[in-house]
């Protein structure tokens, strides 16, 4: 199967050439029936990791200065439409009325607080969830949402005809021919 088609779908939305190439091999991947699982027979444990209490923690003087330089960066992209959703899962109540998000932002204002720093916050959205989540923060988090840079958006990738490769099409709704590339980008 040939790039091509997809290229020039890519393309035309303006994506990256870096976000394409790193597609095209996935891609050639895929057309050559490789599926990216790793067989567990072939894995076997790691030995001799440090761990926390015995080797790391001893050896570290804190230095909140250092949150000055410091960015939290929330993975933000994931929609719930395995779940049924049609919004960020983020935006789930999980303590009273409370959400991941709101979680996430409590403890970023309440690091600021402590240690008398503006932490950078970040959220790496997709298409998908862009929309909702800066909503959310402009109505529950204003100053939040006014810091320049918040968003840090994923790439995206056009979902494929699983039969073809070629890029699918959706006429009644062209957003639901692309998918975030599941990775965050990271």
């Amino acid at each position: 199967m040939k790039f091509t088609q997809v290229r020039k779908k890519m393309e035309a939305e303006n994506i990256s050439q870096a976000a394409i190439s790193a597609f095209e091999s996935t891609f050639n991947s895929l057309v050559a029936g490789e599926t990216g699982i790793i067989p567990e027979v072939t894995i076997s444990p790691a030995g001799g990791l440090l761990t926390v209490e015995d080797d790391i923690a001893p050896n570290i003087t804190q230095n909140p200065s250092l949150l000055s330089e410091t960015v939290v960066l929330k993975l933000n992209g994931g929609l719930g439409t395995g779940m049924g959703l049609d919004f960020a899962k983020s935006l789930l109540p999980v303590k009273g009325d409370d959400t991941f998000l709101d979680l996430t932002a409590k403890q970023v204002v309440k690091m600021r607080e402590d240690f008398g720093t503006n932490v950078k916050f970040m959220l790496m959205n997709s298409f998908s969830t862009s929309s909702d989540t800066l909503e959310f923060f402009r109505k529950k988090y204003p100053e939040i949402a006014d810091e320049k840079g918040l968003e840090l958006m994923q790439n995206k990738v056009p979902k494929l005809d699983r039969e073809t490769f070629v890029p699918a099409t959706c006429e009644s709704d062209p957003s639901n021919e692309w998918c975030p590339p599941g990775h965050g980008d990271l």
